[in-house]
């Protein structure tokens, strides 16, 4: 089977790249699972900017705070004026994606797995295995959206991440949340390596961690964590689980494969959310691919990596050097750096101008207000000034 394109993923980096492309090109994107969206492997947090307007209906709920616990006793909240994030029925809004695509033009395989990938000159081949067997399916471009452990990026030989998150989360019913509020929850012992969270989704809480380089899995660190009082009575709903690989290297591209969502290593450093960077790198994706086959080659596909550093991959960059302070940190440093994000100036800092899919964009601006946060690691910290 020959086709123009090649989508290996329907998830909503795969879902954006290929409904874009379905309105010039025949487009074939690659779905493992028989229904797009299951299973769930997300906290469903993402700002207005990740979600596109056909999509809305999938908002459960807005938030306008957070709630940040030390673990030490101490909690910083922050609260904006306004909504600052949607809670996503993730499931929900992942079909909507995926369905768009399709009555853009885009042909669906669902129920199908690549299981290898060659490229010679200028055709790439898949070997897909679906109910009815084995096939092999020809494009002149492959673009890779194929999650963690993405066998697009390994057929480009593109470096494994430099860091791989293992989360678990659970769905409660009759848990005692804040409904405007997010709360998070950070220790080496709640969460090695990262952070637990807690978040409203109507009548339901949303509670669950990542961790990273534990000797303990997160299950064991998630039981702590519902033994709180204000989950220790609710009702599990449902478990999921998954990785998140973070630490964006230098490209995306190589040869005619092309990658975006967490198989390119897109999702944000700090908070794992990959949503926003999934559905804009599609975009940008498909600008290049579109503008590279009408023209005939006259745009190169690395032109795709000039568009992602440039509209977040210095984001993603400058995050993941906090994120290397802060994997060092202590509890009692942990406990010391939220006291000096509560003081009056930058708190309000914080509210006013804080932003979960560009972080890192305040850091010169907190170093300046709190030259003593250099305490925890003054060569990274300088290099964000």
């Amino acid at each position: 089977m020959r086709t123009d394109i090649v989508v290996v993923g329907g998830g909503p980096a795969g879902a954006s790249t290929a409904r874009l492309l379905a309105r010039y090109r025949d487009v074939h994107i690659i779905e493992e699972h028989k229904t797009p969206g299951e299973p769930l492997q997300c906290a469903g947090l993402v700002t207005q900017r990740g979600v596109p307007m056909f999509a809305r209906e999938s908002v459960i709920c807005e938030v306008r705070g957070a709630r940040i616990h030390s673990p030490l006793g101490f909690t910083l909240t922050l609260e904006a004026r306004s909504s600052r994030a949607y809670v996503l029925d993730r499931s929900h809004f992942d079909r909507i994606m995926f369905h768009k695509a399709v009555d853009e033009g885009a042909v669906p395989r669902v129920g199908a797995s690549v299981r290898s990938v060659a490229h010679a000159g200028g055709t790439v081949t898949c070997e897909v295995r679906d109910d009815s067997g084995m096939h092999h399916v020809q494009s002149r471009l492959l673009i890779g959206a194929d999650g963690y452990k993405s066998i697009c990026r390994r057929a480009a030989r593109l470096p494994p991440p430099k860091h791989m998150l293992t989360g678990i989360q659970v769905d409660l019913k009759g848990a005692e949340l804040d409904s405007d509020f997010v709360e998070l929850y950070m220790g080496t012992k709640v969460a090695p390596g990262f952070f637990a969270w807690a978040i409203p989704a109507g009548d339901l809480a949303r509670v669950g961690l990542c961790t990273w380089d534990s000797e303990d899995l997160p299950a064991v660190y998630l039981k702590k964590l519902l033994s709180r009082p204000q989950f220790a009575k609710a009702r599990k709903v449902s478990t999921a689980s998954g990785k998140i690989p973070i630490g964006p290297g230098k490209t995306a591209v190589r040869g005619r494969v092309m990658l975006v969502g967490d198989a390119a290593c897109h999702a944000k450093p700090l908070s794992g959310g990959g949503v926003f960077t999934g559905v804009r790198g599609g975009e940008l994706c498909a600008d290049v691919v579109i503008r590279h086959l009408e023209g005939q080659g006259e745009v190169e596909l690395d032109e795709y990596d000039r568009l992602w550093r440039d509209e977040f991959g210095k984001e993603l960059s400058r995050a993941f050097r906090i994120r290397r302070v802060f994997v060092n940190l202590s509890d009692k440093k942990i406990d010391r750096a939220l006291r000096i994000f509560a003081e009056p100036e930058i708190k309000s800092l914080l509210e006013r101008s804080g932003d979960i899919d560009y972080p890192a964009s305040l850091s010169s601006s907190v170093l300046r207000l709190a030259p003593k946060l250099a305490q925890f690691s003054p060569q990274i910290i300088e290099s964000l000034l």
